[in-house]
Order: structure tokens, then C-alpha cells, then sequence
């Protein structure tokens, strides 16, 4: 655990008391996971990549070469992970655009194989969680949490540092939106900004939520922006998955792949108020 009870002593106590919580919660959601049980995946990724945000946000209180291996090992995990939940959000992207129970034989049959992706994708994750990969990516989580590599950064004030932190994330997160503005087909910009406004809310949460509990009133309301952000994202990204997979078959002016495209231009259309919100939210925080 971090040094000593109460508010963190310096910046570094308070990263690492956040990511003793996060390591928590990976332990607690891998089980679920390796069983493929309802939300299993999808919370254990969570957690991956609260891991991961975290320890980026945060990167100038520890050793580089450190936080560059564990962000590295549990990259590659999230990514085994993220084969299963993908094929879970295509499944229902699917059931939602499409009348499964109407449906044609083929939309039955393009339902059944994304079932059965899944099945193979779930059983890939079942035993690589359960490898000496995994044994040893957990053992280096539990040697950086049990002796953190702290540099003299770690030592400065706990409120003041990570609030200059998170400000920075804030300001990487309006960047990518104002990229994203200026090239508003460009998928690639959108992934960007998504990735930018998850490892903020991650970043953000990390520090104000219990066992750590910086900030006060202030600090929910830019993590809140920033999930916006990315769930909006999120959304208009499958649905334009599905559009282009389903384009071949796509003929009549109410089609599955036209109704996909009319949400996936709606949530970019609620993107530009989502950014100011977050600005707002920045300007508070500072």
C-alpha cells in the first residue's frame, strides 16, 4: 500500500496508491474474464487499460524504462482481450441494425459466424490468462508496486503535480479535437482523440476516487467530459464498422448499413459540444 494513511504524502505516494487499486481490480476481474462470463471481458479490459492510462498520465514520477515495460506487457494483453470484446460489440452492433429474428439466411449467417468468433477468441484468452506471460506480467506489476522506481518528480507535492499532469492530458485531448476538426472524415483523428479523452478519464479518476481522493468537486466533472467524449466516439466507430461490413449487401434506401451511418453521423454531430464541455471542465479544474 502507499506510504502511511490518509492524504497522500507526495505525488508519487498518489500514483501508486491508485495503481494498488487498479491492480485490485485486475485481480478481481480476471476470474470473470478467463470465464467468459456476462461483462466479464469488457471489465477486466477496463481495468487493463486503466492500468495502462494511468501509468502514461503519470510517467514522469517513475523510472521510464519501468513504466514502458509495464505499459508495453499489458499492452499486449488488452490487445488478446480486445479481440474477445470486439467480437462481443460487433454481435450486438449487429443484433441492434438488424432484425435477427426477419432477418435473411444470410444475416442469420453473419450473425452465427460472428458467434462463433467470439467462441474462438474466448478460448484463446482462457489460456493465455493462465500462461507464464501472464504469471510473469503479474509478478512485474506486483515488484513495481512493492518498491516503485519513484524519480525526483514523485517527491513534489501530490495536489500541484498531478494536477499539472492532468492538465497536460487535458490539453493533449483538445489538440487531437481540434486535429480531428480539421479533417473530419479522417478515422484515424477520431481514434486518436478517443484514445486521448479515455486516458484522461482514466488519468482522472485514478486520483480522485478512493483510496486516493485529490481534488474534490471540481475533478469529476473532467473525467466526466472526457468519457463523453470517448463513449460518443465509441459509438459512431461501430457504427461505421458495421456499415462498411454490412455495404456489399446493402441495397434498399432503409437498409441496416443506412440506419448504421444516420447514428454514426449523429454522434459526430454531438462531438463539437462534447469538446467544449471538456474545455469548460479544463478551466475549472486549473
Amino acid at each position: 500500500m502507499g506510504e502511511g494513511a490518509g492524504r497522500p504524502v507526495d505525488a508519487g505516494d498518489a500514483v501508486v496508491r491508485a495503481l494498488e487499486a487498479v491492480a485490485a481490480e485486475l485481480d478481481a476481474t480476471l476470474g470473470p474474464a478467463l470465464l467468459d462470463q456476462p461483462d466479464g471481458v469488457h471489465r477486466h479490459r477496463k481495468a487493463v487499460r486503466r492500468l495502462r492510462s494511468t501509468l502514461s498520465a503519470y510517467r514522469p514520477f517513475f523510472d521510464d524504462e519501468a513504466v514502458r515495460h509495464l505499459h508495453r506487457v499489458y499492452r499486449d494483453w488488452g490487445r488478446e482481450l480486445g479481440e474477445v470484446r470486439d467480437a462481443e460489440v460487433r454481435i450486438a452492433v449487429t443484433r441492434r441494425f438488424l432484425d435477427v429474428d426477419e432477418g435473411s439466411s444470410a444475416d442469420h449467417r453473419r450473425l452465427a459466424d460472428l458467434q462463433r468468433d467470439h467462441r474462438s477468441a474466448e478460448r484463446w484468452v482462457a489460456r493465455r490468462g493462465t500462461s507464464l506471460v501472464a504469471v510473469r506480467r503479474r509478478s512485474d506489476l506486483a515488484d513495481f508496486l512493492a518498491a516503485p522506481p519513484r524519480t525526483e518528480k514523485a517527491r513534489r507535492p501530490a495536489a500541484r503535480s498531478v494536477r499539472r499532469r492532468l492538465v497536460k492530458e487535458g490539453e493533449r485531448v483538445l489538440r487531437r479535437a481540434e486535429t480531428a476538426a480539421a479533417e473530419p472524415a479522417s478515422l484515424p483523428a477520431l481514434h486518436e482523440l478517443r484514445k486521448a479523452a479515455r486516458r484522461l478519464r482514466y488519468a482522472t479518476e485514478a486520483v480522485t476516487r478512493p483510496p486516493v481522493g485529490l481534488f474534490g468537486a471540481k475533478a469529476p466533472a473532467l473525467a466526466d467530459s472526457a468519457e463523453r467524449i470517448h463513449d460518443l466516439l465509441g459509438d459512431h466507430r461501430d457504427a461505421i464498422a458495421f456499415a462498411e461490413s454490412y455495404a456489399s449487401v446493402d441495397r434498399p434506401a432503409d437498409s441496416p448499413a443506412v440506419r448504421a451511418r444516420a447514428v454514426a453521423a449523429a454522434r459526430l454531430s454531438a462531438l463539437p459540444r462534447a469538446v467544449e464541455e471538456l474545455r469548460d471542465a479544463l478551466a475549472r479544474f486549473r
